[in-house]
């Protein structure tokens, strides 16, 4: 959901490209994946240049909590095993951009360890993190849910027999399935569908595919219950939903007939969610709102006069990140949830920086923006106190709407070979972290 707009620019219902669509802005193997599509993306330029070999960072020995059971798929989306799903794919295929004989670091055989956030303080947000053994599960590049894309950097394709603009990657807690926005049209062009796409079977389970805007976008889109949000125009106008995984009907949360909620985040706890608001029929103008499921109350973040999009909240229920345009240029911004405080995290950064979801611990920031040396789009990880940002990918082409594995060894996201607006769209891929910057993720805690 990646695309530059300006303050003057009008901004898309619900996607980062073009007005009348929206986007949104999953652990596993080596995976490629193109920017994820925002309701209100921002339009990145991506050039091509030459791509750094990323060393994959497999950390094993950590605990995890008992995966959560993913019903079957409707038969007549689950993966056939005697059909290639690749051929369903947008014809302009990512991997058909790279070179046919570059060197691969694709293990043949991952193992990935999880960890998920457990814990509750005093206050009943969860912070803490408490492990607990569980045994790996093992994925092969040529699975029925994986691909080689013969990139240097070990990147994978998801295996996804959809057509049309995949985006918005979002991992589940477990890090076995990953929920994604499927665009029928093209990149950001509904109708558009939820789905998750489970990793070690290949299959897929409809979320919301009623013919309406369904989208979700990356970062804290799943409770630790396994419930999904994301937003809807199926009322008239866009307000936020919430679907179950055991594939009962999404039931709708919000209601304001003057107010239309994007880009939904839930709390760590789950009992409260963060959106963007607009009035309905304005793209411009967004406002970040924080939503008491229970009570159903709602207290607006930021000023009616500023345009904040694309929130998400923190796995340790400190933080609420957002990005402001301000200047003619889009920042990060953090709301402490303690003390209220608004700060900016990328001021000093130039260009432009959007599409951010957080680390698996909380530490860092992952966004989407200028990666030195490429001439495109990609990947950064940022300290929340500041300082210099990592890059996560070094290759050319796009790479927007992330979401970092639950293990800090994986980063999913939307992923193509040239800019996306205007496209038949983007693919889902998952890329190896640094093993440096993985290792500092896992052992922070």
């Amino acid at each position: 959901m990646k695309f530059l707009v300006t303050a003057q620019s009008a901004l898309m219902p619900r996607s980062f490209g073009e007005a009348g669509s929206r986007a949104p802005n999953c652990t596993l193997p080596l995976l490629t994946v193109l920017y994820r599509g925002g309701r209100f993306g921002l339009k990145l330029a991506a050039g091509a240049a030459a791509g750094a070999s990323v060393s994959l960072a497999v950390m094993n020995n950590f605990d995890a909590r008992k995966p959560v059971p993913i019903p079957s798929a409707p038969s007549h989306i689950a993966s056939n095993p005697g059909h290639d799903p690749v051929t369903q794919i947008p014809a302009e295929s990512f991997s058909d951009h790279q070179a046919e004989n570059a060197p691969l670091d694709v293990a043949p055989k991952v193992e990935t360890p999880r960890f998920v956030e457990t814990g509750r303080p005093e206050g009943g947000t969860m912070s803490a993190v408490a492990r607990t053994r569980a045994k790996p599960f093992a994925l092969t590049a040529n699975s029925a849910s994986l691909q080689e894309m013969r990139r240097p950097d070990g990147s994978l394709k998801l295996r996804i027999p959809l057509r049309g603009s995949l985006q918005n990657p979002a991992w589940s807690p477990d890090g076995k399935s990953i929920a994604f926005t499927r665009f029928r049209n093209g990149y950001n062009k509904g109708p558009s569908d939820v789905y998750i796409f489970n990793l070690v079977t290949g299959t897929l389970q409809e979320v919301a595919t009623d013919g309406s805007e369904n989208v979700s976008q990356p970062g804290s889109t799943w409770s630790q219950n396994g419930r999904i949000v994301f937003s809807s125009d199926r009322g008239g106008h866009d307000e936020i939903w919430i679907a179950h995984r055991d594939g009962s009907p999404p039931q709708k949360v919000t209601s304001r007939s003057s107010q239309m909620a994007y880009e939904p985040s839930f709390a760590p706890d789950g009992q409260s969610l963060v959106f963007e608001s607009h009035k309905v029929g304005v793209e411009k103008m967004g406002r970040i709102t924080l939503f008491d499921i229970a009570h159903k109350n709602y207290t607006e973040l930021t000023s009616k006069d500023e345009d904040c999009r694309q929130p998400n909240w923190s796995p340790r229920g400190d933080y609420i990140l957002y990005q402001k345009h301000a200047k003619g240029e889009w920042n990060i911004w953090l709301y402490d949830v303690k003390t209220k405080q608004h700060r900016s995290v990328t001021a000093s950064i130039p260009g432009d920086k959007t599409d951010a979801t957080f680390s698996p611990d909380g530490r860092y920031i992952l966004y989407s923006g200028e990666v030195p040396g490429t001439g495109g789009e990609g990947l950064l990880a940022l300290p929340v106190e500041g300082g210099r940002p990592v890059p996560i990918t070094r290759h050319a082409g796009y790479h927007g709407a992330p979401s970092w594995s639950p293990d800090g060894a994986y980063v999913a996201m939307e992923a193509s070979a040239h800019a996306p607006d205007g496209t038949a769209g983007t693919e889902l891929i998952v890329t190896p972290v640094e093993k440096r910057l993985a290792r500092l993720v896992l052992e922070s805690h």
